[in-house]
C-alpha cells in the first residue's frame, strides 16, 4: 500500500515534469539560469562574500544557515528518488508507454532527492535576507527616513514566493526533483532561518566551536556511511543510480553527493572558525574603526578582491571527480578556503597593499 501511494506520488511528478517541459520548452533558458543561480555554490562564493563586506554578524548567520540546512537536508531522508533515474527504474507504467522525459547539464545531481537541497537552501537564505531588510527597513521607518515599513514588507514577501515558485519549476522542469521534493525544501528551508535567526550564539562561538561542530559533520558522514554499510545500503546507491541513468558521464555532478557535501559543509565551517579568529580578521577589523570615514571604499575593494580571488580559485583548481578519497579531501580544503580568504585573508592583504595602520583598540 504504502509502496503504491509513493508510485502514485512519484508518476504524478513525472507527469509534472513532461507537462512542464512539453508546454513550457521555449522558458528552457530561464529554468535552467534559476537553477545555477540558487545553487548552494553561489552562497558561499558569492552571497556570503557580499554579506561579509556589507554585515559582517548576518555573514555569520548566512554560513550557520546554509551549513546546518544543507546538512539536515541529507540527514532527513537519504532515500529520496528522483525523476530522471525513477522513470527508467520503475515497473509502474507496465506495458504502457512512459514519459520521455528529458535531462539537461545540470539534471543528474548524485544526492538522494528528497528534500529538494536548491529549494531548501534558497528559501534558508532568502528568508534570512527577509529578515536582514526587515530590519534595515525599521530602522529607517524609525528615522523617519520615508520609508514605508509596510511597503516593504509586503513586496519583501511578494518577492520571497516569486523567487521560491521559481527555484521549485525550475527544479521539477530539469527533472532532478518531484514536486512534495521541492515544497517540502521549502518548509524546512524557512524554518532552519528561523529558528537560527534568534540563536545569537553563533555570533560569539569560539573556535573549538566551529572545530566540534565540523568534526561532528565529518563523523557523521563516516557514521552514516558505515550504519548503511552495515544494514547492506550503500550511502553511495544514488551515485550508482546516476552514473548508471544520466545520459552522458560527464554530466553527473559528484560535488552533489552526500559525502562530497558534508565534506564541503564541514570545511566551510571550520575556515570560517579559522577565519575570525585569525590575528589577520583582528587587525582588519582595527582598520574598519580607526578609519571610519573611508569605511565603504574599504569594504568595496575587499569586495571586489575577495569575488575576483573566488572565481580564480574555483576555476583554477577543479577537483578530479574519480580520485576518490583525494576528491573529497580536496573539497574539504577548498571549501574552508573560501570563507578564510574572506574573512582574513583578503582584508588584510588589501590593508597591507593600501598602507593602512590601525591604532590598537583600548
Amino acid at each position: 500500500m504504502e509502496q503504491s501511494i509513493m508510485d502514485l506520488l512519484h508518476s504524478s511528478g513525472v507527469s509534472s515534469t513532461f507537462y512542464l517541459q512539453t508546454h513550457y520548452s521555449h522558458n528552457q533558458d530561464c529554468f535552467l539560469l534559476v537553477s545555477m543561480a540558487t545553487d548552494i555554490y553561489n552562497t558561499f562564493f558569492l552571497l556570503f562574500p557580499i554579506w561579509f563586506h556589507v554585515e559582517q554578524a548576518e555573514a555569520i548567520k548566512l554560513v550557520w544557515v546554509a551549513v546546518v540546512g544543507d546538512s539536515l537536508n541529507l540527514m532527513l531522508l537519504l532515500l529520496g528518488e528522483r525523476p530522471y533515474w525513477w522513470v527508467q527504474e520503475t515497473g509502474f507504467y507496465g506495458n504502457s508507454s512512459q514519459p520521455i522525459i528529458e535531462q539537461f547539464p545540470i539534471t543528474c545531481e548524485t544526492g538522494p532527492g528528497s528534500p529538494s537541497g536548491h529549494a531548501m537552501g534558497e528559501s534558508g537564505n532568502c528568508k534570512f535576507s527577509l529578515t536582514c531588510i526587515h530590519c534595515m527597513a525599521s530602522v529607517s521607518q524609525s528615522n523617519n527616513m520615508g520609508v514605508s515599513f509596510l511597503q516593504v514588507c509586503v513586496s519583501l514577501w511578494m518577492l520571497f514566493w516569486c523567487v521560491q515558485v521559481s527555484v521549485c519549476l525550475s527544479r521539477v522542469f530539469v527533472a532532478a526533483h518531484f514536486p512534495h521534493e521541492v515544497i517540502i525544501g521549502v518548509i524546512i528551508g524557512i524554518l532552519v532561518a528561523e529558528s537560527l535567526s534568534w540563536t545569537r550564539q553563533i555570533f560569539n562561538a569560539y573556535l573549538c566551536s566551529f572545530f566540534l561542530t565540523s568534526l561532528l559533520l565529518l563523523s557523521l558522514a563516516l557514521l552514516m556511511y558505515v550504519c548503511l554499510w552495515l544494514v547492506g545500503v550503500s550511502l553511495l546507491w544514488s551515485v550508482e543510480k546516476a552514473q548508471r541513468w544520466c545520459r552522458r558521464a560527464e554530466w553527473v555532478s559528484m560535488d552533489t553527493s552526500p559525502l562530497a557535501s558534508l565534506f564541503r559543509n564541514s570545511g566551510t565551517l571550520l575556515g570560517l572558525g579559522l577565519g575570525l579568529h585569525s590575528p589577520l580578521h583582528a587587525h582588519s577589523n582595527i582598520i574598519l574603526v580607526s578609519r571610519r570615514g573611508e569605511d565603504a571604499i574599504y569594504r568595496f575593494i575587499c569586495l571586489s578582491a575577495t569575488l575576483m580571488l573566488l572565481q580564480f580559485l574555483d576555476s583554477a583548481f577543479q577537483l578530479p571527480a574519480h580520485s576518490g578519497a583525494l576528491f573529497y579531501l580536496l573539497s574539504f580544503c577548498k571549501s574552508a578556503t573560501v570563507p578564510l580568504a574572506t574573512v582574513a585573508i583578503v582584508p588584510c592583504c588589501v590593508t597591507a597593499v593600501l598602507g593602512y595602520k590601525g591604532e590598537k583598540l583600548l
